[in-house]
């Protein structure tokens, strides 16, 4: 457990959705030459299956500074950022997920998302869905982070309703707990053990080590919160919540949810948002697909190796998720054979 923080944090990060705005103050917009740079880029990577592009396959000076500049903002400033510009007009669903994926190998290294090591995850309903994910299903997903330092999810197709996107500041929600209720700060630093719907199956489904929604490193508050991976450890151990840390977490769920602190929007087919995990949460409302319109979204994972400073059980956690699909793809490799 590190230091409480006990300032209120003034810094791009710890936005509002009052202090925002909405979905436009998060836009940057393509503009005619970047797009021209793209088609160039497509037609010089399309020779390659999609995975194998790499940064140099992907580079070009009219859009180098733009992916330089979203890489900032992620890192150093604002923490979430909303790409558009690429349509369904002038470009393919495969197209959508080269230019993804290409755009991706500038802010950081995909990893693999599920046993069968797709690194370019498809976000939407599946019928065969044993272990719950969310991903894959299409239930409300409450305020939360994933393992690794940034997440990126491109809208493919809307569903017929529902599905809107939520957005929350970890940082912003610090400064509200130091506000309203600083008492409860010391159960989120100190944190609980986790595990992941993929394993509890495994021989050590859950954490050997406990997991901080709040911690600095270096001087610099971070935030990483899944509490559905909270409470599966206690099932899996028998036990539950520690009662101060249950008020914590109920605390924090309902700053999360507050209208004046989240930002909500639907994303388009061609939006591409990407978020840095360490300050700031998502959230998804509950959606119906129709014959019509069917929620599918792309989802990128990335590694940043020279990324935020964290703690080292946020570095150990998305370790200890790498390890668990590398474990899983060796186990369907050899039922295959």
């Amino acid at each position: 457990m590190t230091d409480i923080y006990r300032k209120q944090i003034d810094h791009p990060s710890a936005w509002t959705g009052k202090s925002l705005g909405g979905k436009e103050a998060l836009a940057r917009r393509l503009n005619a030459a970047q797009l021209d740079a793209i088609d160039d880029l497509l037609a010089k990577s399309r020779h390659l299956k999609l995975q194998e592009v790499t940064r140099q396959d992907f580079t070009h000076p009219a859009l180098d500074p733009f992916l330089a500049e979203i890489y900032e903002v992620l890192q150093h400033g604002r923490g979430i950022v909303l790409i558009q510009g690429v349509t369904p007009d002038r470009y393919s669903e495969e197209d959508f997920q080269r230019i993804y994926w290409g755009f991706g190998t500038h802010w950081g290294e995909a990893v693999v998302q599920n046993k069968w090591g797709d690194r370019l995850g498809h976000v939407r309903q599946e019928k065969d869905n044993p272990n719950g994910r969310g991903y894959i299903g299409n239930q409300e997903l409450s305020a939360h982070s994933d393992p690794y330092p940034l997440i990126g999810l491109m809208c493919i197709g809307r569903a017929e309703t529902g599905g809107e996107s939520h957005l929350v500041s970890g940082l912003a929600l610090h400064n509200e707990m130091l506000k309203t209720r600083p008492d409860l700060l010391e159960p989120l630093y100190r944190g609980h053990v986790y595990t992941a719907p993929d394993a509890q199956r495994m021989a050590k489904p859950v954490t050997d080590y406990e997991i901080p929604v709040f911690s600095v490193t270096e001087g610099v508050l971070s935030s990483l919160y899944l509490r559905s991976s909270m409470d599966r450890a206690t099932v899996a151990l028998g036990t539950s919540l520690p009662a101060d840390l249950q008020e914590a977490l109920d605390h924090l769920d309902a700053l999360a949810a507050r209208e004046d602190i989240r930002i909500a929007f639907t994303l388009e087919p061609g939006d591409m948002l990407l978020v840095n995990n360490y300050t700031a949460l998502h959230a998804r409302e509950p959606f119906e697909n129709s014959e019509r319109n069917t929620r599918h979204l792309l989802r990128l994972w990335l590694k940043v190796p020279e990324g935020r400073p964290v703690h080292p059980a946020l570095a150990r956690y998305s370790a200890t998720y790498e390890q668990m699909y590398r474990d899983q793809m060796a186990a369907e490799r050899a039922k295959a054979h």
